[in-house]
C-alpha cells in the first residue's frame, strides 16, 4: 500500500510544479483596462468624439473579441 502512496503523493507534486510556472493569462478586466487606455490615446488623435465613445467602442471590442468575458462585461441591473 505505501508504494502506491508514494506514486500518488509524486504525481500530484509534479502537477503543481507545472501549474505554478505557467504563465497566467491577463484577465477580462485588465484586458478592458488596456484597451480603455489605447482608446483614450486614439481620441485625442481625433479617432473618436467623446471620452464616453471610446470607452463604450473599448467595451464592445473586448466582448467581440473575447466572447467568455462578455458575462463579466454586461450591465448589471
Amino acid at each position: 500500500m505505501s508504494r502506491f502512496k508514494s506514486l500518488r503523493k509524486a504525481k500530484k507534486s509534479a502537477g503543481k510544479k507545472t501549474k505554478k510556472s505557467a504563465k497566467k493569462s491577463p484577465t477580462c478586466k485588465q484586458r478592458l483596462s488596456e484597451k480603455i487606455g489605447i482608446n483614450i490615446n486614439e481620441m485625442k488623435d481625433g479617432r473618436y468624439v467623446s471620452r464616453a465613445q471610446a470607452i463604450a467602442v473599448a467595451y464592445k471590442q473586448i466582448a467581440k473579441e473575447f466572447p467568455h468575458c462578455k458575462r463579466y462585461l454586461s450591465s448589471k441591473k
